[in-house]
């Protein structure tokens, strides 16, 4: 029998499985977890930190899923090896042998070196375990600082904020995410923050965690010290390549993929987190699920020798901030110097909508304050809709209802 091994249990993974099964009913099918968990929903950590739902909510499937699915799924296992010529994966316990190798190990939180980072209650959030541990800290503890205001970390701070506990965001960039939307956004953003009671701090570098054997507060380089009971790090994360470096498979941030997700090792897949394309390697949700259904299902394609393969579609990335009161979406790429630009701003009500034009069609966008169009945009965008009868004159609510 054809045997798909798939490596990470994480989002991609899953779709992996799920569309090597619909693919191929009869492969074998083994999906291995460095986690002790089933797969869980990620990005609704934050929700599960505020008690806004319960552990339960996080899991898609229960075990009877991967069991009526014929997927083995073994847990707590890590790769410690890999053998591509001969086709088999080693672990701490156990060689696993496979016909097509489909590679989702995801990322891991990056950590900087800043000094004190190994004190108690220094820690970052990546897990459900993570996650327990900020939820029993926040309880018990009368402030957070958080390192790094990205998405992640504001959600991760309005979680904590939450459960009663003061929180503080020190960012390194002189507004709030720069790459994602433009000045004036950043104002909203942060003013709406700071009517929630998160302090931030802008423009702003840890220098030191301070304390002893515990921190106790949070050193900037301007001298300033903020007195905190324990530390987030959310600065990024780094795909989970180390293990399967060798050199027959290209390696750049993550495993270099082709526009079917193949590696550079014919019948080895990469998807998710640990897949770069076209020299990106954006650590995103939607693109983790896209990319492990296109693996999944080239993989069965491979060992049944059939040539009906899956292409992937490039995503638009976009952000969506996930603060109750808050409504904070952009899509594509806002530093765009070759668009028009179609803004509507009411002071009053605090929205702030800003279109991004070229041929007729929306390229970007940033909306602020203004929920119900947030969909409307985003499939415009990724469906590259045209727009009828456009000029520069018209308004943005009326361009919205043409689409």
């Amino acid at each position: 029998m054809n045997k798909i091994l798939i490596i990470g249990g994480g989002i991609s993974g899953l779709n992996a499985a799920k569309a090597a099964r619909d693919a191929s009913p009869d492969c074998e099918i083994t999906l291995i977890e460095a986690e002790k968990n089933n797969t869980y929903i990620r990005t609704r950590l934050p929700e599960f930190i505020s008690e806004e739902i319960d552990k339960e909510a996080l899991f898609p499937y229960g075990d009877t899923w991967y069991e009526e699915n014929n997927i083995r799924y073994i847990k707590d296992c890590t790769i410690t090896e890999m053998d591509y010529t001969g086709k088999m994966a080693l672990t701490q316990a156990d060689r696993i042998s496979y016909d097509a190798l489909i590679i989702a190990s995801g990322s891991s939180p990056f950590v900087p070196g800043i000094p004190g980072g190994d004190k108690l209650n220094v820690l970052s959030v990546r897990t459900i375990a993570d996650s327990e541990m900020v939820k029993e800290l926040a309880k018990s503890s009368s402030v957070c600082t958080i390192i790094g205001g990205g998405l992640l970390g504001l959600e991760m701070a309005w979680s904590v904020r939450q459960l009663g506990c003061s929180v503080n965001i020190v960012e390194f960039a002189p507004r709030l995410l720069p790459r994602q939307i433009d000045e004036q956004a950043s104002e909203l953003l942060l003013e709406a923050l700071m009517e929630k009671g998160i302090n931030i701090y802008l423009d702003s570098q840890t220098e030191e965690f301070v304390g002893s054997g515990k921190v106790s507060g949070v050193k900037l380089k301007s001298g300033t010290v903020i007195e905190t009971d324990f530390v987030i790090l959310s600065t990024g994360v780094r795909a989970n390549v180390a293990s399967f470096k060798k050199d027959e498979l290209t390696v750049n941030k993550a495993i270099v993929v082709d526009g079917f997700c193949q590696t550079s090792v014919a019948g080895v897949f990469a998807a998710g987190d640990a897949a770069e394309y076209n020299g990106n390697n954006f650590c995103i949700w939607p693109i983790a699920i896209s990319q492990g259904r296109v693996a999944g299902h080239n993989a069965a394609r491979y060992i049944e020798k059939n040539a009906d393969l899956l292409k992937y579609t490039e995503q638009q990335p976009f952000t969506n901030l996930k603060i109750k009161g808050i409504t904070m979406f952009s899509i594509g790429d806002i530093s765009a110097k070759d668009c028009e630009a179609l803004v509507y701003t009411d002071k009053q009500s605090k929205k702030y909508i800003k279109l991004f034009i070229k041929d007729s069609n929306i390229k970007a966008a940033i909306v602020f304050g203004e929920p119900s169009i947030t969909l409307t945009i985003k499939k415009a965008v990724d469906m590259q809709k045209h727009i009828p009868h456009y000029d520069s004159t018209i308004s943005v609510y009326d361009l919205i209802k043409s689409l």
